[in-house]
C-alpha cells in the first residue's frame, strides 16, 4: 500500500518523537511510505504527492494548542481554513491519528476536518465515546521496541518526572518537590538513548493526572515501560481494558495521599525487587502488545475492513 504521510520530520526541535517511529513500522508492515514535511512542502506538492498513494495521513498538520501556524512553503495553508481546502483536493483515503486531548481549539479542529477525512483515529477516547461521528476510532499511541538503557550516576535519583510543568501539574509537583526535596528530579526534553538511560537510573518516574481522563492519556505509559521504568501512574478506567494490571504493570494511585505511600513504600532499599520485577513486567507486557507496528497493523485492519463494507 502506498502512504502520504504528512507530519513533522525535520527543522522542528520535536520533529519525528512520533513521526519517525511510526514511518518505519509502516514501512515494515510493507507499505510504501512518502514522507512530507508540514514545514518544508508547499500545498501542490502535498496535492500532487497524495494522490499518488492510497492513504494520505497526518496527525495535527502542523497546528497545536490553538496557535495556527502559516507553516513554511503551504502559500494558502493559513490555519483551519487552508487545511480544509487542502483535504478537499486530496483524491484518496485521508486519514488523521490525532495524538492529543481534544479541548478548545481541538474542538474547532475537529468540527473543521471530520466531515472531510474518511478515518479519525483519536487518542482522546473519551471524546470519540462523548460524540457520534461515524468515522471517528478511539486509538492510543505505541512505542518502539529497544534495547534497556544503563544506569547513569548523572540521571539517578529516587523519584523523576519527565516532561513540562504547566497546568494543573504545577501544584502536585511542586507538593512531591516540597515533600522529597533533592529525592525529587525534574527532567525537561529528553528523549531517545538519555530517555532510556534515566528509565534505568531513576527509581520511581511518576505521572501526574491532570490533563488525562478514563480514556485519554499520554503516551509516556508506553514509553517509560517499554524503556523497563518503573511507572507511578493514575488509574483510569481505559488501562484495564487495554489489559494493564494496577502492581503488575505499574503501581496506580487516585489520590494524593495513595501516592505519597506508594512513593514511601518503593523507594526503601528493601523493595527494590518487587519494584524491579513489577519494571520487568510492564516492559514485556507493552512490547508484547503496543508497539507502534502492532497499532499500524490494527488501524490498517480497520481501514481495509471499513472500507470493504461501503
Amino acid at each position: 500500500m502506498k502512504i502520504c504521510y504528512f507530519g513533522k520530520f525535520e527543522n522542528n526541535p520535536y520533529a519525528g518523537l512520533e513521526e519517525k517511529p511510526i514511518s518505519q513500522a509502516l514501512k515494515k508492515l510493507n507499505n510504501e511510505v512518502f514522507e512530507l514535511d508540514v514545514a518544508e512542502s508547499d500545498a501542490k506538492e502535498v496535492i500532487d504527492e497524495a494522490n499518488k498513494t492510497d492513504i494520505f495521513l497526518f496527525h495535527n498538520a502542523g497546528m497545536n494548542l490553538g496557535i495556527e501556524q502559516n507553516l513554511g512553503k503551504l502559500p494558502f495553508y493559513t490555519g483551519l481554513s487552508g487545511l480544509y481546502q487542502l483535504l478537499q483536493a486530496i483524491k484518496p483515503i485521508k486519514v488523521i491519528w490525532y495524538l492529543d486531548r481534544i479541548v478548545g481549539f481541538g474542538e474547532e479542529f475537529m468540527s473543521t476536518i471530520l466531515p472531510s477525512i474518511d478515518f479519525a483515529f483519536l487518542n482522546d477516547d473519551t471524546w470519540v465515546r462523548r460524540h457520534k461521528w461515524q468515522n471517528t476510532y478511539g486509538f492510543h499511541q505505541g512505542t518502539t521496541e529497544r534495547p534497556l538503557g544503563q544506569y547513569r550516576k548523572d540521571l539517578a535519583c529516587d523519584i523523576a518526572f519527565i516532561g513540562k510543568i504547566y497546568g494543573g501539574r504545577l501544584e502536585i509537583i511542586s507538593k512531591i518537590k516540597q515533600a522529597y526535596g533533592g529525592k525529587f528530579r525534574i527532567f525537561n526534553d529528553i528523549w531517545g538513548k538519555d530517555f532510556d538511560d534515566l528509565c534505568q537510573s531513576a527509581k520511581i518516574i511518576f505521572q501526574p493526572k491532570w490533563g488525562m481522563n478514563d480514556f485519554c492519556w499520554s503516551d509516556q505509559i508506553y514509553h517509560t515501560l517499554s524503556a523497563g521504568g518503573f511507572l507511578l501512574h493514575p488509574r483510569l478506567h481505559g488501562l484495564k481494558e487495554e489489559g494493564f494490571v494496577d502492581g503488575e504493570h505499574f503501581v496506580g494511585y487516585t489520590i494524593e495521599e495513595e501516592l505519597a505511600a506508594a512513593i514511601d513504600f518503593f523507594i526503601k532499599p528493601e523493595n527494590d525487587e518487587k519494584r524491579k520485577l513489577v519494571a520487568q513486567q510492564g516492559r514485556k507486557y507493552v512490547l508484547d502488545y503496543f508497539t507502534w507496528e502492532m497499532r499500524l497493523k490494527e488501524m490498517l485492519k480497520i481501514i481495509k475492513n471499513n472500507q470493504i463494507k461501503k
